[in-house]
């Protein structure tokens, strides 16, 4: 598709730069005012955080400033039994997954707050010593990684 752009000669521009002036100044300001709303909603949206710390935990950490409702649950899939489930509002929640007591075998952290939902799954291994893999923590992503909510 061609598009045709035409000029306005040099008079023309002088007499509506004030009006262009204010009309940039209204843009401006009003980019301004979006992006704080933008900030604003960001700071009540749940944040979720997830690092393996060594090779037996999962830490979990939630940051809930609207308090909304918050379950957590850790499921073990190879045997189809919930080892632990906890529910609270706090505005702000850390939790210690520590696997090191559970027999070898695939497990899943299911997280729900408000309406958000977080998986992690996590593989038990057990040799001289209890070892975890939690794919969604790989060693390219960053040590604390923001887990991708779902609706």
């Amino acid at each position: 598709m061609k598009r045709s752009i035409s000029l306005r000669p040099a008079q023309q521009l002088t007499g509506a730069t004030s009006s262009a002036s204010v009309l940039r100044a209204l843009l401006l300001g009003g980019l301004a005012v979006l992006g704080t709303a933008g900030a604003a909603l960001a700071q009540d949206a749940p944040s979720v955080k997830a690092v393996q710390g060594d090779g037996q935990a999962l830490w979990l950490t939630v940051e809930n400033p609207k308090q909304e409702r918050m379950h957590l649950d850790v499921v073990c899939l190879t045997h189809n039994a919930n080892l632990t489930s906890a529910t609270n509002r706090q505005a702000s929640y850390g939790s210690k997954l520590n696997f090191r007591e559970v027999p070898a075998g695939k497990y899943a952290v299911l997280l729900r707050v408000g309406r958000e939902r977080y998986r992690y799954n996590v593989e038990v291994s057990k040799g001289q010593e209890t070892t975890i893999s939690v794919p969604e923590l790989t060693s390219a992503q960053t040590p604390a990684v923001v887990a991708s909510a779902t609706r």
